[in-house]
Order: structure tokens, then sequence, then C-alpha cells
């Protein structure tokens, strides 16, 4: 055993472990933990060993910005957006240009580690690969001989791309996490794209055809940076920008308006604004009757839709095939009740008896359950002026308007599945969709809402699979499961993951725990086994990765060799495989695996592409059609049951939510009593520094911002605190202290911290040690499962 230092590292461990400032680690490391001596030559002319090479960023902020890359020395010395396309996807952010230390950085995995103390702790010991791999192995092994193969998990992240580990080794995937879905949730039913995400936006590049550009509890300017450009073009094309936030944010500063809002009632903002839309004759009568599910027949008792048979089910997919507008009746224009495909025309209002069974249109139901949320209503709810709501109604239903919504606002209050089901509804009675400037979902991270291509994949094995997931991981720590190892590339602990120890409670409970990633994170102080992979930057060929983002074909490069005793993401899963008796199965290089990304796509398009000339044209190769904007359901035709946009939700009804119902989130109301206790909604929000608790450790991004918590001068005052002061901030979950700053942007009553402070970066503790995990009893019934509502959450503050 090798020697043990003082802070229960031993000092092989500490050397090689984590890359802390002036350790030696692998050879040819040495002065590549600290910029300090190398910043001057790197500004100088090129060198005669001085080469370039492309790869691409992150996909977690839907950036994967095309990067050109100096190498001199066989050291990264600049990074610049990729100059082979057009103008507008030249983009880099702070993020990007750090990437020139923080790949260095002291937090850097430089070896493979094994836990020796208890978990959580952070003691480690390095080990080679082969010790790692073979103990982790046998250990698999174990386990799924004893559980089953479903009782090991594999969670993959956008820090490194291992594709095939879940199907080498049978294992189960996450499932639904729980986070980014409280808006899809309830708006993806409605218009069948989204994914759950409320991904069913054009791309941003649409709003220069917008009258408006309405942004509700998202912070465009700044969480999606490199696209933010769009923004100020659509402002100069004379689209009205009006920001909806609880506080000054960036791109509320940037809008024509800012309209403040008490933090989780964008539900209410939206159920006023259909009230005085349908009140003052301002709907698309036209778009309701032919688009949506809006005329459709619903049993007066029951709260069923009616319809003349049961779906037609998709086997493959074992989902109902969309489109089927046959299932459903309406009242035609001559009063008769008829299948909806057979209606010349549709009324909106009306009653029949079907069979003996009393029926009434969606609509009529609308119209009565909007009656409680008077205009006068939302503004009590939502404090913002009544005129107010009426005059961004007016300029709504006017049109052509954009809605922007989520993420990193109201998406994580527990009611957020309401405030998408109401903006659908809002959507569908003005028919803001389906037409140039007009949109609703979310707009943030440019390769979400531009072009995809259809890639090709290699072919494993039908033996080889990845099982499915008996219990979603947003449940896993309230329900009995199978899960006993949990193999996680990124850190979904302290992400993913509200109440902290609860998650630490359900890290104790597991056999074995293994990360993967390019650097220490607080999830991987839970490991018993801690890999060092590379970054986008570093590989062992010429080729790494193929993907599509940013509207691109983008291709992975070598840049420079494997920082310390990093491996690739392949390499690594090689390795498990070859442990694992199957190695044959997967690419033997990743020049094999490009080649297949790329060779066995459907799109003629792409399979005539050859990596050879994606290598030859920097990278980058354009998606078909990127001339054109991107735009979604320009013929009407929603991929959902109906083909129209179902805004009537029968899963619901027993919920009393088959149409959007207010209800206030659970726990930051001013009315709960524990705000008492506990006066502050503690609101966690996104930021140009940083994507989740990525870039955390970026020393050139710490210069510009530590995590702190922001508070209202007056709401600081009142506790004694000033800026600067270090506050411990606490409920009865948990607590972590952090330093304050005074700031008037922030809404009274309220504190504000950038998302995924973790335990090294505060001055004591995880923010997530306060954050609220109780779910809404619907939340197994929608379509990703219950939101976790991080920012639903009150706590307390006082001086440290």
């Amino acid at each position: 055993m090798p020697k043990r230092s003082e802070n229960g590292l031993s000092r092989r461990g500490f050397l090689k472990g984590v890359g802390a400032a002036g350790a030696l680690g692998a050879a040819g490391a040495a002065a590549m933990t600290s910029t300090q001596g190398w910043l001057k030559p790197i500004a100088a002319d090129a060198a005669a060993d001085e080469r370039v090479a492309y790869t691409y960023h992150h996909s977690h902020c839907g950036g994967m910005c095309p990067l050109k890359c100096t190498v001199r020395g066989g050291r990264l010395a600049m990074i610049q957006p990729n100059d082979i396309c057009e103008d507008r996807y030249r983009t880099i952010c702070l993020k990007g240009i750090s990437e020139i230390q923080h790949i260095y950085g002291d937090k850097r995995i430089q070896t493979p580690l094994k836990r020796v103390g208890e978990r959580g702790e952070g003691k480690f010991v390095s080990v080679s690969w082969d010790e790692a791999l073979d103990e982790i192995v046998d250990q698999i092994k174990r386990i799924q001989a004893e559980s089953g193969k479903g009782s090991v998990m594999v969670t993959s992240g956008a820090e490194a791309d291992v594709p095939f580990l879940a199907p080498v080794l049978g294992a189960r995937g996450g499932g639904n996490p729980g986070i980014d879905v409280g808006i899809g949730n309830g708006l993806d039913p409605a218009t069948g794209m989204g994914a759950g995400y409320a991904m069913s936006a054009p791309e941003a590049r649409d709003w220069t055809k917008s009258k408006l550009v309405l942004t509700v509890g998202s912070n465009y300017c700044e969480s999606s940076l490199p696209s933010a450009r769009l923004f100020f073009e659509a402002k100069e094309a004379g689209a009205r920008m009006v920001t909806v936030d609880p506080h000054f944010s960036t791109t509320a500063g940037k809008s024509h308006e800012w309209v403040p809002i008490e933090p989780g009632t964008d539900a209410a903002l939206f159920l006023g604004m259909i009230t005085h839309i349908l009140e003052s004759g301002l709907a698309d009568t036209a778009f309701m009757a032919n688009h949506t599910s809006l005329p459709f027949l619903v049993n007066a008792e029951t709260g069923a839709l009616l319809k003349d048979r049961e779906p037609s089910i998709d086997p493959e997919k074992k989902a109902p095939v969309p489109g089927q507008l046959d299932l459903f009746y309406v009242i035609d224009g001559s009063g008769s009740v008829v299948r909806a495909d057979k209606a010349a025309t549709t009324v909106l209002s009306g009653s029949a008896e079907v069979d003996g069974v009393r029926a009434r249109t969606v609509f009529d139901l609308l119209k009565e359950t909007q009656k409680q949320y008077s205009v006068e209503w939302a503004s009590r709810i939502t404090g913002i002026p009544a005129d107010k709501i009426r005059e961004l109604a007016e300029l709504y239903a006017a049109g052509p308007s954009s809605l922007c919504l989520g993420w990193g606002g109201n998406d994580k209050m527990s009611n957020a599945d309401i405030a998408g089901h109401a903006a659908a509804v809002l959507t569908a009675i003005t028919g803001n969709i389906g037409k140039e400037g007009a949109g609703v979902g979310v707009y943030v991270g440019a390769s979400y809402g531009g072009y995809a291509a259809t890639l090709g994949s290699w072919a494993l094995p039908e033996t080889l699979a990845a099982g499915e997931a008996d219990v979603p991981m947003y449940d896993l720590r309230y329900k009995e499961n199978s899960v006993r190892a949990h193999i996680a590339v990124g850190d979904k602990l302290a992400q993913c993951m509200a109440n902290m120890s609860k998650s630490e409670e359900w890290a104790r409970s597991l056999d074995l725990i293994v990360t993967a990633d390019p650097y220490f994170t607080e999830a991987a102080k839970w490991a018993d086994y801690v890999l060092p992979l590379t970054s986008r930057f570093e590989y062992d060929e010429e080729i790494g990765n193929i993907a599509s983002g940013y509207s691109h074909i983008v291709m992975q490069q070598k840049v420079i060799d494997p920082l310390f005793e990093a491996r690739t993401d392949l390499w690594l899963t090689r390795e498990i495989a070859k442990r694992m008796g199957v190695e044959d199965a997967l690419p033997k290089t990743s020049l094999e695996r490009a080649q297949a990304v790329l060779g066995t796509s459907e799109d003629p398009y792409v399979s005539s592409l050859t990596v050879e000339k994606l290598a030859d044209n920097q990278g980058m190769w354009p998606c078909e059609g990127i001339a054109e904007v991107r735009r979604v359901a320009m013929d009407r035709t929603f991929p959902t049951l109906s083909g129209r946009m179902d805004v009537y939700y029968e899963s619901l009804v027993e919920d009393a939510q088959e149409l959007p119902q207010w209800e206030p989130c659970s726990e930051a109301t001013w009315d709960n009593p524990d705000r008492e206790r506990f006066p502050f909604q503690l609101i966690n929000v996104r930021s140009r520094f940083r994507i989740h608790n990525q870039f955390n450790d970026a020393e050139w991004l710490q210069q510009f911002y530590e995590p702190t918590l922001n508070a209202n001068p007056a709401d600081l005052a009142a506790y004694g605190l000033k800026t600067g002061d270090v506050a411990e901030v606490f409920n009865d979950r948990g607590s972590f202290k952090v330093r304050v700053s005074g700031n008037e942007a922030v809404r009274p009553g309220s504190v504000r911290m950038i998302e995924g402070a973790t335990a090294d970066y505060t001055v004591e503790g995880n923010m997530q040690s306060v954050t609220n995990d109780e779910f809404i009893a619907r939340g197994s019934k929608l379509m990703c499962g219950p939101v976790i509502p991080f920012s639903d959450t009150l706590v307390a503050i006082k001086k440290a």
C-alpha cells in the first residue's frame, strides 16, 4: 500500500490522481498544469512545429461549436472558430476559449483511481488501467451473475461518448432523469414534437419574421451565447422582444421590455392571456377548427374523447400510430356528428347525443374552465398588471409570434407541466405555429433547433443490447429496484439529483460505482473507481467521432495526444469488451466507427460523404438545406394521435388536468407556512460561465465568477449581510455556505445562484443539499415522468 498523506490521499495518488498544480503526472505532462510561462510564446508567429486540427465542443449547451485548434510544441495553444463554414456558424464562447487552460487544469483526472476511504471522503490511490479494469469487470460479472444484467446501470453524458458500453455489458440505461422536462411534459403531447424537452421550436433565425418574440422563463442571450446574434438580428428586423422573468436577466436587459413576474406563476400568465384572447374574439377560429383537437367531442360524464375504435399501435415503437384523425368525432357544419376525417366543415361549439352519451366539444370545455381565470385573477397571481397581460395577449394573438420557453426558469418548478400545457393551448387558439415567424418551445442551443443529419452507426450483433430501466433514474432513490452498480460518464449524482443527502444515502447502498470523466467532479468522490477519459481535444487516432450539430456534420480530429493516462471512449469500451469476451463486436479503430457513421446512413446526402472528404473540409459539412431557415409543421400536420395539435390530455382526466388548471408550485409559495422559517425562494439559473456543473474548475472562468448567492440588497441588509460576506444557506434538507452579493436585478424574496455549484467551489457544501426533490402526484403519468423541482425550493440565510 502506498504511503498515505495527511489528507487521506496517498502521495502516489496525489501526484498522479488529480492534476494538482505543480504535480508531475504522466510523462509529457510536465508544465501543462499551469498556464504560467507559456502564454506569451503562443501569441508569437507560427513556429516550425505548429499545426492546426479541428474538433467540436460540448453538446450539453446545445452549441457544439466547430473549433479550429492550433497546436504548438505538442500543446494546445489557440482555439478559434472553424472558418470553413458560413460566418454565422463561426462561433465560440468563453467556455470554448477557456479550454486552453481547462484541459490542463488541476481537476483533470490523470490516472485511474481506486477508493481507499469511505464513499464520499475522496480518498483514493492510483492504480494501473489493467488493475482497475480487471477488478471492475470482475465485480460487474459477479453482480450480474447474482442479480441479473439489469443490476448494472450505465449512464452517459456529454463529457465523452461511450455509446457501446451499456450494450457490451447488457446493462440498463438510466431512463428518464427528471431534468429539463418541466415545460416539455406539458407542451410536447400537444405538438407531438420535442421529446418531452420542449424542443419543438423552429430555428431562432425564424425570429426575423416575428412581430413578437415573447421569452418566458429563459435567458437566451446568456445560455445560448454562440447564437445570441440571432436575438439582435430579430430586433433589427423589427421584432418586438419582450422578456417575462422574475429577475432582470441578461436577456431582459437586451429586450425592448422586461415584464417581472412572481416565480412559479408562468401558467397563470398564460391562462389569463388565453381568457382575454377568447373573450375578445382574437382567436384564430380557422386554425382551431382545422388543425387542433378543440372541435373533438368529449363524453360530458367521463371526460373521455369519443372514439370510433381503439387506436392502431405501431408494433415496433409500441406506441399509437400518429395521424389517426378518423378516430374522433366532431359536429360538422350541418350540425351532424361525423368522424373528424369526414367533416367538410367543423364547428367549435356545440353538444350532441351520441349512442346515448351526452357529448360536448373540447372548445366549450375550455371556455368553461377558463371562466375562473380572468385577467384580474392572473394579475393577482403573477403580480403583472392586468393591462399588461391584456397587451401581451393582444400582441401575441396578432402574430406572427414566437413563444420562447425554458430551460433555466419556470421549467424547474413543480407546476411546470401546467405552464407547458397552457402554452400549448395559447399557441393553438392563436395559430402561432406552422408559419413564418411563429413557433413555441425551447430556442436555446443552436444545435437543438437547427438541422440534424441522419447519421448511421456501427451495428452491434443482436446479442449485445442495453436493457430497459425497471425504475427510471428520478425514482431510483425512492422505489425498490434492481440497480446494484452504477457506471457513470459525467456527474449524475450532483447534476441530476436534488436533496444531496438522499443521493448520498443511495450511493452508499450500491455495491459498485465507477465514474469515467476527463475531470474530477463531485460524483467522483463517491466512486469506487475513477477512470480518466480524454477531452474532445485529445485522441489516439487521427479521427475520433463524428456527430451532428449546429446544422453541420462535425468531426472530432486528434488535436493533441491523450494527456496524462487518459484514454478514449472507444479504447475504454474495447478494453471492457475484451474482458467480457465480446471485443470482436466493436470497431477495431475509431476510423472504422467513423466510416460506419457516414456509410450506413439512410440519407444518400450523408452516406455519399466520406471521412476523407469531411477531413479535407476542416471537419465540417453543412446539413442539406441549411440555407433555408428550419421551420416546423409548415403543412399544419403534427405527429400526434390525431395529426392535429392535441391540446386535450385524456390521460390526465383523473387529475383534473385534461385542460390546464392552475395549481401553485409545491413549496415556493407565499402562503406556505414554512416561509416564516425559510423566507427565500432559491432559483437555479443558467449562465455564460457554466453548463450545469461543468467548467466549475476552469481557472480562466473562475476569474469572472465564483459560486455566489445573489440577493436583493434590501434582503441582505435585513439579515445583516453585505456583498462579500459568507452566508449559510439552509433548510430542513441541509445547508451550504457561499459568498453573497447584493444585486438589484434579483427579485425581493428570492435568492439566485448559477446551477451546479459543488463543494469544491463553494465555501462549504453542495448547492444540491437544499434543493427540493418532492414530486407531484401526477408525475408518473407525464410524458417524461415528474420534473425535479430544483428551483421550487425555500431557504433561509444567515451570516456564517
